[in-house]
């Protein structure tokens, strides 16, 4: 049985040593790294990272890879980008685990439709003349999962990213804010005056023994794609979903899917029971729904909500609006014209433009984040709508854990006294962020209020807007 948790792998990210043996660790961006390992590398989705350039995207890609570098899991990573450049490598591709697209809004027209076949779990096909034997032959691109990033600045990405694609891809952004430029440029120096013995944090035989362990995942989900992953938790975390926006029938596929591949992470501990006809299920935990729940609740929550690119970094800039007491605006509600919140985004550090910050600020009006009005000059003036409130992003664990005890006797009953005894009573969890130690246990009986276990409640995790 492994013992690695998934605060190795923040600290593997924290260690990351580039092709120099240089070290350049990931910076400020746990989450969006641990999301892109777990759900790419163990759960096989598409995954892109759509952010400004400068911020980072193409470093988590390259640390992400880093993890099956010269292990024996084959990768390719495309950046000849023409149309029939994908045809002239189709034999390395065909032979890959996985594929890498470092500068995705260069593709043309062509491997962006090839991308989309091959999210849809289709085979790509291309006939070509061969002059060498008079006759046309047929070429074939197998399926593949793949890891990209795009730069949101570049017009060209913007065909590139329709809805179509959007929603065959788990989307995520790196964090583009002074803050993080500043914690940024604060490891760099500290880094030019220190011997790396200093700064690395894990040794390199424990990033090798990590390693190992995530080519043993793989291994083991390739070995077992008969086994069917059910989530017996997954009913009882329905008051997280913002269930306003229909789009969020689609995203809870890729919190699902974040849960799943936190579980392929502790293989050990899926549970597995077969079914008459010979099916083989295998059982989340509750650890593994309350880690990823760590991991990814603010980003699913944001996606539901159809937030555009920083279309949260714009709303942190906008003071709060409130209602009076017969439900009006309030007279002293903050307004902020274009040219105010363009200022305020430099001053935060984001890289806004006038001419990419109005569509941002026109999106946001449409999804009824913000409100506009327009003066007789013309002039217009945004503040936030008093109806936005923060989504509920809060489970009451105990009673999840209770729950999901009485779905075990009913829908498992020939494993549910072990799974109940094994995962479902007293577990100790670390939060891979904070290093919280939590106990997850079921609620006192005869009583609606539950228990606390924790050193800091479970109950409690993750803000969405009001940082």
């Amino acid at each position: 049985m492994s013992d690695f948790e998934i605060e190795d792998l923040v600290r593997y990210f924290h260690n990351v040593k580039n092709q120099k043996d240089e070290l350049v660790p990931i910076i400020g961006e746990d989450k969006l790294a641990i999301t892109a390992a777990l759900a790419y590398l163990l759960e096989d989705t598409n995954f892109m990272i759509n952010a400004y350039s400068g911020t980072g995207k193409t470093v988590i890609m390259n640390a992400v890879f880093g993890l099956i570098e010269n292990t024996g899991i084959p990768y390719v990573v495309i950046e000849q980008l023409s149309d029939t450049a994908l045809w002239y490598d189709m034999e390395r591709i065909n032979g890959a685990r996985f594929i890498a697209i470092p500068e995705a809004q260069k593709c043309p027209e062509n491997i962006i439709e090839i991308l989309k076949t091959w999210a849809d779990d289709r085979p790509a096909e291309r006939r070509r003349t061969d002059v060498t034997i008079q006759d046309i032959r047929r070429q074939t691109l197998h399926p593949k999962f793949v890891f990209m990033c795009k730069a949101v600045e570049n017009t060209r990405g913007n065909l590139f990213l329709d809805a179509e694609l959007e929603r065959r891809y788990m989307i995520t952004h790196t964090n583009p804010t002074v803050k993080q430029t500043e914690d940024v440029l604060k490891q760099k120096l500290k880094a030019a005056s220190s011997p790396d013995g200093d700064l690395q944090t894990m040794t390199d035989e424990k990033i090798q023994s990590l390693k190992d362990h995530i080519v043993d995942c793989i291994v083991r989900r390739d070995d077992a794609r008969a086994v069917k992953l059910r989530n017996p938790c997954a009913p009882f975390l329905f008051n997280i979903i913002p269930t306003l926006f229909p789009i969020a029938r689609s995203k809870v596929h890729y919190f699902l899917k974040i849960i799943n591949a936190v579980a392929r992470f502790f293989p050990d501990d899926i549970m597995t029971v077969e079914r008459e006809g010979g099916e083989i299920y295998g059982l989340v935990t509750p650890k593994h729904n309350w880690l990823a729940t760590q991991i990814y609740i603010d980003t699913f929550v944001t996606e539901c909500l159809q937030m555009p690119s920083h279309g949260i970094d714009i709303l942190h800039l906008i003071p709060d609006s409130e209602m009076d007491t017969y439900g009006m605006i309030s007279s002293d509600v903050t307004k902020m014209s274009t040219k105010e919140i363009q200022q305020a985004a430099r001053a935060a550090g984001l890289p806004f433009a006038q001419k990419n910050i109005n569509p941002l600020l026109q999106s946001l009006v449409m999804l009824g984040f913000l409100e506009m009005e327009e003066n007789e000059r013309k002039k217009r003036s945004f503040f936030k709508s008093p109806l936005i409130r923060e989504p509920s992003t809060k489970i009451k664990w105990p009673d999840l854990i209770t729950e999901t005890q009485s779905l075990m006797r009913a829908s498992w009953p020939e494993i549910a006294e072990d799974y109940i005894s094994a995962y479902c009573t007293d577990v100790k969890v670390t939060n891979p962020f904070t290093k919280e130690k939590v106990t997850l246990s079921a609620s006192s009986k005869g009583t609606t209020k539950p228990k606390v276990y924790t050193e800091t409640s479970p109950d409690e995790y993750g803000e969405w807007l009001n940082e």
